[in-house]
């Protein structure tokens, strides 16, 4: 789909989503997840491209549950939109009722007073930063530039609304929006100083050759390093981890990672902890869209 029609029914889809925020909160949840299955998702067009992913990944789905993954995947994309007229409302209220998590092993982990909490691309990383900030920690999400959306002109108002509710939350932090440059070093290094959970999304391909060469389900991926190379370096502990939903209600879902080895080694162990995350919730993962654009794992690794 080019460009401004995909930008075009974007708008429209979170026209309709900012009418359905009005309703009671049950309401909303539940009709939401039908907008999109019915026709009127966005990403409805990327269906082929995702089973052909998951496909890729040596995943055998029936047609029967391949609908269920696309549907689920439909659903969450339609409460991710929703959630940008909702998380300014979310509070210790919502936290309580809605969402599930070992606050108590985070606040164990958390004893440095900072954290780096390797995320996935999902549709809940930003409701993860409100839950965390609802917890009482200060958040700080590491994200791309606003503008760099390829489809910013039609929906930038909506990703501001997003960021506008979601910082409502943070407990002094806020987002870190980096660039190509020396900015996210410095960026990164400061919210370490000053305190916190620093949220990162590091399961893409980064085209800088200082970074190792990762195995994953049959490919190989060069992932972004610089954060976890400077929470190492500070002594920040390191978890992986994603916020997952089942119906009304959230789940954070975590593990720590051993910072005291190689580099290579942490992000070998993120990207484990990803597999079996998808074993369990193969819908979740935006990455299914890049997946089979990474080279397999028979190829020669450029970085020896």
């Amino acid at each position: 789909m080019e460009l401004p029609a995909l930008g075009r029914r974007y708008r429209s889809f979170l026209r309709s989503l900012a009418l359905l925020s009005k309703l009671p909160y049950s309401v909303a949840y539940y009709l939401a997840p039908l907008l999109a299955i019915y026709g009127f998702s966005p990403i409805s067009h990327e269906e082929l491209l995702v089973k052909q992913a998951v496909s890729d990944a040596g995943q055998s789905l029936s047609a029967t549950e391949w609908r269920k993954f696309w549907h689920k995947r439909l659903a969450d994309h339609a409460i991710f939109g929703l959630n940008i007229f909702k998380h300014a409302s979310f509070d210790a209220a919502w936290l309580k009722k809605y969402v599930t998590f070992d606050k108590s092993e985070l606040q164990a982990i958390d004893q440095n007073k900072s954290l780096l909490f390797l995320t996935y691309h999902n549709p809940y990383s930003h409701t993860l930063c409100v839950a965390l900030g609802a917890s009482g920690w200060r958040v700080n999400p590491f994200v791309a530039a606003e503008e760099t959306s390829p489809i910013f002109d039609f929906v930038g108002r909506y990703i501001k609304k997003l960021h506008a509710g979601c910082s409502r939350h943070l407990n002094g932090g806020k987002y870190l929006f980096f660039d190509q440059n020396n900015v996210g070093a410095s960026l990164t290094r400061r919210a370490f100083a000053d305190g916190g959970i620093l949220v990162a999304t590091n399961d893409i391909l980064n085209i800088s050759k200082k970074s190792p060469t990762i195995k994953f389900m049959g490919r190989l991926i060069t992932p972004p390093i610089g954060n976890v190379k400077l929470a190492c370096r500070m002594g920040v502990p390191i978890v992986a981890g994603l916020m997952v939903r089942d119906g009304e209600h959230y789940k954070i879902i975590y593990r720590q990672l051993d910072s005291h080895q190689s580099i290579e080694h942490i992000m070998t162990e993120y990207f484990d902890f990803l597999t079996e995350l998808l074993a369990k919730y193969p819908a979740f993962w935006d990455g299914w869209n890049w997946f089979s654009s990474l080279p397999l794992d028979s190829a020669v690794n450029i970085n020896e």
